[in-house]
């Protein structure tokens, strides 16, 4: 389509000056071969100086379309990255560590409120992608930026419950930080229903993680390859979660229920 448009103008161009260099001639008519040449050389000049012109500035937009599309798409993969390593770095110090452990409902701490709102994706400036395969690629994007945000709402949710309900009744309940207890024995502190609770929270905020860290992975591939697709000479940003993390620091600060 742009190919057609500029031969389309190409020639109105040229019928448009044959026009005016036989207007500007006047009445006369052409008598020698440099009546002819002189003014359709003049003419194809000028032609092929706007002509270069025109395709210097489709040049230069075209490439700055694209240096846009390749900054917004590694905006895009920066932001993935970021709430994948959000959610691995919780995963390695608060779940790892105390996953197998039979009272990780209370082994695994409260962490302070995160900002469940933070890193949104700019999907106006994805607007490139606009094939039915990368559109279904933006969909499940958006689907994974929900899903960042519900592991978000969960780890806040169970830590407000053990902020404001499990600690002050262990407290009362004479129950020390740094000692062991049995799980029997926390749960005899807070009662049935607040140990009922406290446990579906925990679950669901392994779930949540877990589920999360690698669907944000995956989403990596898929949004990499739309991208590559629309911009083959493009340089987008790759990262690759640790399979082996560092120990926690948590992982020494117990506090928690001793095996029964």
């Amino acid at each position: 389509m742009k190919g057609d448009t500029e031969v389309v103008l190409m020639i109105a161009f040229f019928f448009v000056g044959f026009a005016v260099a036989s207007f500007l001639a006047g009445s006369h008519m052409p008598t020698t071969v440099g009546d002819i040449v002189n003014p359709l050389a003049t003419l194809v000049a000028a032609f092929m100086g706007a002509w270069a012109a025109f395709r210097l500035q489709t040049i230069q937009k075209r490439d700055e379309e694209k240096r846009t599309h390749i900054a917004a798409g590694n905006r895009a993969l920066s932001t993935l990255m970021q709430q994948a390593n959000t959610l691995k770095l919780f995963q390695n110090d608060f779940i790892t560590p105390f996953r197998n452990d039979p009272g990780r409902q209370f082994a695994i701490q409260p962490t302070l409120p995160y900002q469940e709102d933070a890193l949104p994706f700019d999907f106006r400036s994805l607007d490139f992608l606009s094939h039915p395969e990368q559109q279904q690629t933006l969909f499940e994007l958006s689907i994974e930026e929900n899903r960042f945000r519900e592991a978000l709402k969960a780890i806040n949710t169970r830590s407000r419950h053990h902020f404001e309900i499990v600690q002050p009744m262990l407290m009362a309940a004479g129950i020390q930080e740094g000692r062991e207890y049995t799980v029997d024995q926390f749960r005899a502190a807070i009662g049935d229903l607040h140990y009922i609770h406290l446990k579906r929270l925990t679950e669901a905020v392994i779930i949540h993680v877990d589920r999360t860290v690698e669907s944000l992975c995956a989403m990596k591939d898929r949004l990499r390859k739309a991208l590559r697709e629309e911009c083959p000479e493009g340089r987008f940003l790759n990262f690759e979660l640790l399979n082996e993390p560092p120990p926690s620091i948590f992982s020494s600060q117990r506090g928690g229920p001793a095996p029964n």
